[in-house]
Order: C-alpha cells, then structure tokens, then sequence
C-alpha cells in the first residue's frame, strides 16, 4: 500500500493545507498528516482538532508532534534532514513505496534522504494562494483563506450594550457594515413585537426570550463564514441585566450561559443622546437603566468594555472601529519563532504523537 506523507506547522491552518491533504489522499491510499507543533506555539491543540475535524470523512490519518524541533536547515548541516528522515521512520514511512507531498520545494530534499517518490503539489499558488505566511501578516485581509473549523478560534465578537435607545441597533449594523462583519440582532425584540405576543414581560417570555438568543449567538459561528467578526446587538448578558431588573436575580443557568457565550469586547453607547419613545421600554416614555448600571454589569462578570461617551454617532463610530481593530490586534497574536533548536538522532517521541484520527 503506497501512502502519502505530509509534514504541515499549520499556524494558522488554512484550505490551503487541506487541499494539500486532499490531493495527497487522491495520489495514495491514506495521507499521513503530520501536524508538528512546538510547546509555546499559540493554538498548537486547536491547530490539530481543525485539521482533524476538516478531514474526518477523508482517507486521511492525523498524527501529532509536539516538540521543540528545528524547521528550516542551517547552513550543511547533515543533521537536520537525518532528524526528519528519522522522525518519519517512526511514523511507518516506508522508503522505495511511500511519497512525499508538499507544496513547498524542501520536499525534493526530503524524498531524497528517504529514499522515497516527491510528489509536489501546486507549489506556484496557481491553484489555491491560500499560504499561512500571507493570513500571518495580513489576518484581517486574509481571514477568508483560514480554514473553516479554526475560523471561531480567532474571530472576535463584539456586543453594543446598554441602556434603552443609545443607538446600539444603528452602532451594530454601522460596525458590522464597515468591518465586513457578520451582524446579529437582538431576539427580544423581534420576539415581542410578534404577533400574540405582546410587550408585557412574564417570567416564560424572559425563559423564551433566553433560549432564542442562545440559539442565535450559537448558530452566528456558522452564518458568519469567512468573516473576522459578529458584531451583536446586544447578548445574553442583556438578558441578565433585565432580569434582575424585571424579576430579581437572574436564573443561575442564564447566567451560565451569558458567560459561556460571552463576547470578546462590549461596547457602551452613553446614555448623552436624546431618548426616544419605544413601547417595549416600560410604556415607552423613559429610559429603564442608566450607563452605570451596565458598566457594573461589566465589572462584576470581568467582561472586556469601553464606554462611547463621544457627543456624536460618526464619532462613537470611530472610537468603536479604533477599539476593535485594537483588540482584534492584541489578541492575534500568531507570530512565532519557527525555528527550534533542539535535535539530536535518535528524537523521542511523546505519547500524543501516535494519536491518529
């Protein structure tokens, strides 16, 4: 049986790499997938449980190296492409029958000390440009190339939060519009406004109304494919700071819930703009809450926040794109020192490599 090996750092994973596995896959029997990964890489478990989860109805094996090793060849020495052969070895790798898949050059050099066939695939990006080092240094620009099932791991989440009539409807749509987000409206209100409904709160309308906004932060994951944010309108946390001011303390559950679902950056409209009528605030003639109340809300669950205080809603657009872009930066954080300095012949395997899919 001839198989397929290919040997991907995945940081971050992109379709890119799983159109490498597929045709991997098509030219042999199985692909061997070898994820190698290095203690203090970002999302090194992550990177893996993509790949794995990409490839599950493929004839693909997934194995995963986690150690510090060397990636790229320093000068002649000898001992670095031995490392490799070696390692491969020890994954089963049979030379004079197995093949080497790569869309980069080194896989000459690789077939050639394994005594194995080099099979290389689309190493011009003619047929997918989808490279780590191009989503590396431009992820917002280049998001749309990662690959599907790593997408959640570094998208953002941002809710607008606060008092009644702020104009966090406008701000969420305005946001999501300018960031190429995926935008999310609130579920109360559709909810309320339906008909035979009605905007008289009863404990089994905040129960409803807290299964249908689970149900729709779940599912933005999936309706926001390719894009690097879900700007809400409001979240579970909204439905927790009514509940206490409609009912008392909130259900322990949904606080659970707000918390497992909570956003990544919370932006709080001040409550400076003029109020205008709404029936569904209390008859519809003044504001229920103040800023205060929400930004204890807040600081009492450790929720990441900024106040737009700023006079105009141009102006708390820019002060809410700044603050976004700034936390999407902080929070990237995918480079990485790539090469490793620790090897020797023969290299110690540790237990999680010899897990496979």
């Amino acid at each position: 049986m001839t198989r397929a090996y290919v040997l991907v750092t995945a940081l971050p994973p992109t379709k890119g790499h799983l159109n490498l596995i597929r045709f991997a896959a098509s030219v042999a029997e199985t692909a061997e997938v070898i994820i190698c990964t290095q203690p203090g890489e970002p999302y090194w478990a992550e990177r893996v449980a993509a790949l794995r989860a990409a490839t599950g109805t493929m004839r693909v094996n997934i194995h995963h190296l986690h150690k510090t090793l060397q990636q790229e060849p320093q000068g002649d020495d000898p001992g670095f492409w031995e490392m490799w052969r070696d390692l491969l070895l020890m994954f089963g790798l049979q030379p004079g029958t197995d093949l080497i898949v790569t869309s980069e050059p080194y896989g000459a050099d690789l077939a050639r000390v394994t005594g194995t066939t080099f099979v290389p695939y689309d190493i011009g990006r003619e047929l997918n440009g989808a490279k780590a080092t191009a989503v590396r240094t431009d992820p917002l620009g280049r998001f749309a190339d990662l690959l599907p099932e790593f997408q959640p791991v570094v998208r953002r989440r941002i809710t607008l939060f606060g008092a009644e009539c702020v104009g966090k409807t406008t701000l969420s749509r305005k946001l999501a519009s300018l960031l190429g987000g995926h935008w999310l409206f609130e579920y109360a209100r559709p909810y309320l406004e339906a008909p035979g409904i009605g905007p008289e709160i009863t404990e089994a309308k905040m129960e409803t109304i807290r299964r249908g906004q689970k149900a729709i932060q779940r599912a933005a994951d999936i309706e926001a494919l390719d894009k690097p944010f879900i700007v809400q309108d409001t979240d579970l946390f909204t439905t927790v700071g009514y509940w206490d001011m409609w009912g008392g303390n909130a259900p322990a559950g949904l606080v659970a819930d707000a918390v497992a679902t909570a956003a990544d950056l919370y932006l709080i409209p001040s409550a400076t703009i003029p109020f205008e009528a709404d029936p569904l605030r209390y008859g519809g003639d003044s504001r229920e809450s103040a800023d205060a109340y929400w930004i204890d809300l807040c600081e009492r669950h450790g929720l990441n926040y900024l106040v737009l205080d700023s006079p105009t809603l141009d102006a708390r657009i820019r002060a809410g794109l700044a603050a976004i872009r700034r936390d999407f930066a902080d929070n990237w954080k995918l480079d990485y020192p790539r090469v490793g300095t620790e090897y020797g012949n023969p290299v110690a395997l540790p237990k999680e490599c010899n897990e496979q899919l």
